[in-house]
């Protein structure tokens, strides 16, 4: 068995693994960058996916684009009492396989809940949070758990004759650029690994673009939703500002719910730390997921250069 086969069934048999640790999806997002960072000893197998960023400093591990969770993939273990012991084994396995390393951050699965030996390792930590809906099997109950405003939004928008639909690559792009002006890098980037992801997501029957229209046929919101077999997952999102009142977001989205209950998984919003995002997205009922984010800078210069930035950026007007 080849070592990315080997990867991908680490992936698909660990508690993190997701469709944003998959060999195809990181090959889409990153290309040559991402390496496995495989380790195999006995009958312990784990891996820690990384997009490998060079800097005069040394190599440096991140995330990549547009992928939420991307951290330790650890086996999955029924014993209660060796659970932890074998995270502990893999974490230190993984760590000897990608040192030496200017600088390491990524952004782990909720399910990874056990940071411990990598602080013993020089890492710190932030927790923050997704907001999920994990249990959809009845839609009814689900939709009684919105707040009044969403389930009014949703009323609004059918009256008004709103309508969610299929649609495709290039409406959601067309419709993301209008509202991502002024977004500058950020929006061509994620422009780009759409466009990237688009076709091997939609020859494995794992994304779906949905999007609102008015009754004149105008689109007054899009979402790129993407799965696996665990969660749908609100991966990018697009709106016209001026039809924002419509309520058609908030349909859209309880169409992706249906959606996600069709297939019978849970319905991720992708999590966001912005205080008026994070509250339309509560606003739907679900639960706060805790995830870390987990950083590790030993490389001396890097941090020093780093530090140097921050007291730089600290003294501009604001």
């Amino acid at each position: 068995m080849s070592e990315r086969a080997r990867y991908d069934a680490v992936v698909a048999s660990s508690p993190q693994g997701s469709i944003f640790s998959t060999s195809w999806w990181l090959d889409a997002v990153a290309g040559p960058a991402w390496q496995p960072n495989l380790v195999e000893d006995g009958d312990l197998s784990a891996a820690w996916p990384t997009v490998v960023q060079p800097s005069r400093w040394g190599p440096v591990h991140m995330g990549a684009s547009l992928s939420p969770f991307l951290g330790p993939l650890l086996p999955a273990h029924d014993d209660g009492k060796r659970r932890w012991t074998t995270a502990e084994r893999a974490l230190e396995l993984l760590l000897e396989a990608v040192e030496p390393y200017a600088h390491m951050e990524a952004r782990c699965h909720p399910s990874f809940s056990y940071w411990t030996p990598l602080s013993w390792r020089g890492f710190s930590q932030t927790t923050k949070y997704t907001w999920r809906l994990e249990d959809l099997a009845d839609l009814a109950r689900t939709e009684a758990s919105m707040r009044p405003n969403i389930r009014g939004d949703i009323r609004k928008a059918r009256k008004q004759g709103v309508s969610v639909g299929v649609g495709d690559l290039e409406e959601f792009l067309a419709l993301h650029a209008r509202s991502a002006r002024g977004r500058g890098e950020l929006a061509v980037r994620t422009r780009q690994v759409l466009e990237q992801i688009d076709a091997p997501a939609n020859e494995r029957n794992a994304r779906r673009i949905l999007v609102a229209h008015g009754e004149d046929g105008a689109p007054h919101a899009a979402g790129y939703f993407v799965w696996d077999n665990t969660a749908v997952y609100y991966l990018a999102g697009a709106g016209d500002a001026a039809l924002r009142s419509s309520g058609a977001t908030s349909l859209l989205i309880w169409t992706a719910i249906e959606l996600a209950a069709e297939l019978g998984n849970a319905f991720d919003f992708e999590g966001s730390m912005i205080p008026s995002i994070e509250r339309f997205f509560r606003a739907f009922g679900g639960e706060p997921a805790a995830y870390s984010v987990v950083r590790h800078t030993p490389g001396r210069g890097l941090r020093a250069e780093r530090s140097l930035k921050r007291v730089a950026r600290s003294a501009l007007p604001r």
